[in-house]
């Protein structure tokens, strides 16, 4: 996203030398456009069923987070921006999410066609209809037409790697799915279904339908996922382990799943060697090569962050896994991931000999998720301690 705004700044300045009004104007329009591609989202979410799973406005660090099973909304240090993630929770899953994506595509398309109509671009030399003739808004409204369109053209252009899937890809590429990619996202509202279940520690519940959507769906990437989650949560970890790794060596499976497929075998691991399973030396160093593979399919690094942090507290670094650990929690993307996090992180300011931070810190832990096994297990070795 900062590349192409940078890219478009870069043109504006070369091609049209502008003044303050233009280089403003691109600034406004990238930032105002980018925001109404997420608002956008909100909006076709709304109307079309989909469930906002994340909202995240601003960049740096958290400021403030408000979190319920289901969603969770993240208020950074710098709020100049805006992300939103969707799960599918309804049938038709596609047509759904496709709708959803139509909506933010008219929205931002409406303003930005507006933007180059006070541009009046070809008539009269860029001239505003309706200003007070003064040239700063003619080329204002110039930069901003220009840099919105660049922003719509990078949301509309089809792609989908771990962690990030473009407004185009729902719009062009979702409606031609076939097979075994389709029938990932037509599964989705089973697999809230049990995603909702372990937010709230229903484990039984997310046990059952997590065994059933499995025995249903065998080949289905979603479906081993919910599963291993159910069995992670359930500390029955070598089950977990031995269930993602049968998935390693699939052929079917393109770099995109392929790359979380290794994430989640890295976090397998890394639980399995945790619970005395799996000897350190064999595990780390196996946890430590899946996420290198995962990194170089794609998989976003921040996100290996949480892993990592319990590698490097595994290793005796305790330096590592304290800054690891809070940048896991940092980006977490819903209270389970952030509960398990800041886990982490009390367990290596206990290992720091911090006491008194880990206590403060499992504070939040239990709030967010006080069954979580291993808030559990860092809770009773905090108190032995």
């Amino acid at each position: 996203m900062w590349k192409v705004l940078t890219a478009v700044v870069v043109v504006v300045l070369a091609v049209w030398r502008p003044g303050v009004a233009v280089f403003g104007g691109a600034a406004v329009g990238a930032w105002a456009v980018y925001a109404l591609v997420s608002g956008g989202l909100l909006v076709g979410a709304l109307l079309c069923g989909v469930r906002v799973s994340l909202v995240v406005v601003g960049v740096g660090g958290e400021v403030r987070t408000w979190t319920r099973p289901g969603r969770r909304v993240v208020w950074r240090t710098v709020p100049l921006v805006v992300a939103v993630g969707l799960t599918s929770v309804k049938a038709p899953v596609r047509w759904r999410l496709w709708g959803a994506a139509v909506t933010a595509a008219v929205g931002v398309g409406a303003v930005v066609v507006a933007a180059w109509g006070a541009a009046d671009w070809g008539a009269g030399g860029w001239g505003w209809a309706g200003s007070s003739g003064e040239p700063g808004w003619r080329e204002f409204w110039l930069g901003f037409a220009v840099a919105g369109t660049a922003v719509v053209g990078n949301a509309l252009w089809p792609r989908r790697v771990p962690g990030m899937t473009s407004i185009g890809w729902f719009l062009f590429a979702l409606p031609r799915l076939a097979g075994r990619p389709l029938e990932e996202y037509e599964a989705m509202p089973l697999v809230t279904r049990v995603t909702d279940a372990l937010a709230v520690g229903r484990l039984d519940e997310a046990d059952a339908v997590s065994a059933e959507l499995l025995e249903r769906h065998p080949g289905l990437l979603v479906a081993a996922g919910a599963r291993i989650a159910t069995l992670t949560l359930r500390t029955r970890y070598a089950e977990a382990l031995q269930l993602v790794t049968s998935m390693v060596g699939r052929r079917d499976l393109e770099p995109r799943d392929m790359a979380f497929v290794l994430a989640q075998m890295a976090g397998s691991t890394v639980n399995a060697v945790e619970a005395g399973l799996v000897p350190r030396d064999v595990g780390l160093p196996a946890a430590k090569r899946a996420l290198e593979g995962a990194v170089q399919l794609g998989y976003p690094r921040y996100r290996c962050a949480s892993a990592l942090a319990r590698v490097a507290l595994l290793e005796g670094d305790h330096a590592t896994a304290l800054t690891l650990a809070d940048q896991a929690g940092q980006t977490s993307e819903d209270g389970l991931d952030r509960a398990d996090a800041l886990a982490t992180l009390a367990r290596a300011q206990m290992a720091a000999g911090d006491n008194a931070a880990a206590r403060a810190t499992l504070v939040e832990a239990e709030r967010l998720a006080g069954w979580l096994p291993r808030v559990v297990e860092t809770g009773a070795r905090l108190n032995i301690d």
